[in-house]
């Protein structure tokens, strides 16, 4: 009878023990308080965006990405690949932080604000959004709110991009190990 209720008692705290354990891991958020922290714990209102979620979207470039946030406002000036900004929350430009990897991304040009037309959205992994004023943390180029873009490391290769009129057509080889692969989207 001792045998019984003991090995009931053992079989009761495993399986309470394997219930309780957290099955999902948390995203991590770099930018937010400068170093990695999960989500969960992260005060200021933070959005992040994953490659599943881009690829979802099918969007071309990151600022069709950028558009999709709550709060952020993309102008281009001109077509397709002309310079454009990044307005949070109604702030100037010049007060948009954007990181790429949490490495401050030069200004482009007079107007103070970063660029982001010409980065290729098949290098991004994630992308890191932070709502309202970090400039406590981040200094005056972070009034509006912080924007950090993740990007890949495991997929080395080469990427070969084409484009003509409205369409544009994107293909990305790869050569790993003994075996190769083509993405095209």
């Amino acid at each position: 009878m001792i045998k019984k209720a003991s090995l009931l008692t053992a079989c009761s705290v495993t399986a309470f023990s394997a219930w309780a354990q957290d099955t999902s891991p948390d995203t991590l958020v770099v930018t937010a308080n400068r170093f990695e922290q999960p989500r969960s714990t992260v005060l200021a209102p933070t959005t992040v965006v994953t490659r599943q979620d881009i690829d979802r979207w099918q969007s071309t470039s990151v600022n069709d990405v950028l558009r999709r946030l709550p709060g952020v406002d993309i102008t281009q000036n001109g077509g397709s690949g002309q310079l454009s900004s990044i307005f949070i929350r109604g702030t100037n430009a010049s007060h948009v932080l954007v990181l790429i990897d949490g490495v401050r991304l030069n200004l482009a040009g007079v107007s103070g604000s970063a660029d982001l037309s010409q980065f290729p959205i098949a290098l991004v992994q994630r992308v890191e959004y932070i709502r309202g004023p970090r400039s406590a943390v981040y200094g005056s180029d972070a009034i509006g709110g912080v924007v950090n873009i993740i990007t890949t490391r495991d997929e080395p290769g080469t990427e070969i991009s084409a484009g003509w009129g409205a369409i544009v057509i994107r293909t990305m080889m790869s050569l790993r190990s003994n075996n190769w692969g083509i993405r095209h989207g």
